[in-house]
């Protein structure tokens, strides 16, 4: 009873001289809602015209391209060479499974053509040269090759030949390696250096085969 008597007389001293102390910084009303303020910010970009702007700008630059692509900068080269790569490698050390089980011994030759065919061989070309262009299609309609141009507009070359008679079907497809990407990974995976165009990749066994030029 003491104790609760003490804590009642402690309370009444503390509202009895509690005072104002002033105000010790600035204060400031809260924020907008962030979804509103977005919203405040489209519309404001909207009237001034600045979103009609960027689209139609981006519209440009799509259309741009599309007809477009860029330039690998390849050479051509005409001058007929083949080279037959063989991919074996050989293993340099034991690899072992999760159970510390020996799966791969060290000096296993290992051939991945073997194992993996590929779907299709492969002929770069230079999109902006009639010559490789129609090398590219005579090929390609009897041997399974995919066009790929360093240089010019797959979507023009589509809808160019697009009645164009092809494997029993029509429309040519045309692709674009994109940055290099395909060249790249060809080197880092296969060691194969595509310097100029034409050249073609096809599967001969467990070997691959690289022609550069044009061949008779």
């Amino acid at each position: 009873m003491k104790m609760l008597l003490a804590l009642v007389v402690m309370l009444c001293l503390t509202n009895t001289y509690s005072e104002n102390l002033g105000q010790k910084a600035p204060t400031y009303a809260l924020d907008q809602d962030a979804r509103e303020q977005l919203k405040a910010v489209i519309s404001k970009k909207i009237r001034s015209g600045e979103v009609a702007r960027y689209q139609k700008n981006q519209i440009t630059v799509l259309k741009h391209k599309l007809h477009d692509f860029g330039n690998l900068g390849l050479a051509t080269n005409n001058t007929y060479k083949t080279e037959l790569r063989d991919l074996a490698f050989t293993v340099p050390k034991d690899f072992k499974d999760a159970n510390g089980t020996i799966a791969v011994k060290r000096g296993t030759v290992i051939r991945p053509l073997e194992k993996v065919k590929l779907q299709s061989g492969l002929i770069f070309i230079d999109g902006n040269d009639p010559k490789q262009i129609n090398y590219a299609i005579h090929r390609s309609q009897t041997e399974s090759l995919k066009i790929l141009l360093t240089n010019g507009s797959p979507y023009e070359l589509r809808v160019r030949y697009k009645n164009t008679p092809w494997r029993g079907g029509k429309a040519i497809p045309f692709y674009f390696d994109q940055e290099g990407v395909i060249i790249k990974t060809l080197h880092l995976n296969y060691a194969v250096d595509i310097k100029t165009v034409p050249t073609t990749i096809s599967q001969q066994g467990t070997k691959l085969l690289v022609e550069t030029g044009v061949r008779i």
